[in-house]
């Protein structure tokens, strides 16, 4: 099975996520029951890492309901995220 990274972007209301190599997508709420509809979604891979960026207090209740289910998270640094996408996109 192969291992894979999932990125979700965290909104107020909703949350995007998405499946690399699959390029699968998927959105829940911002809720608990957004948090069982996306660990339910996860559920058929073998997850390597799960990447997000702290969206004010946006973040904090889908971090702690994905690490009480025993997910890799990876917390990601906004500016560093920026800095690294403006560098893709420079050497294009």
């Amino acid at each position: 099975m192969t291992e894979v990274t999932i990125g979700v972007d965290i909104s107020k209301a909703h949350l995007d996520a998405a499946c690399w190599p699959s390029g699968e997508t998927h959105r829940v709420s911002n809720d608990a029951g957004g948090f069982q509809a996306l660990v339910a979604w996860l559920a058929p891979w073998r997850i390597l890492r799960v990447v997000f960026e702290p969206t004010g207090a946006f973040h904090r209740a889908f971090e702690q309901a994905l690490d009480n289910e025993g997910f890799p998270l990876v917390k990601v640094n906004p500016r560093q995220a920026r800095r690294f996408a403006s560098s893709l996109r420079a050497s294009q």
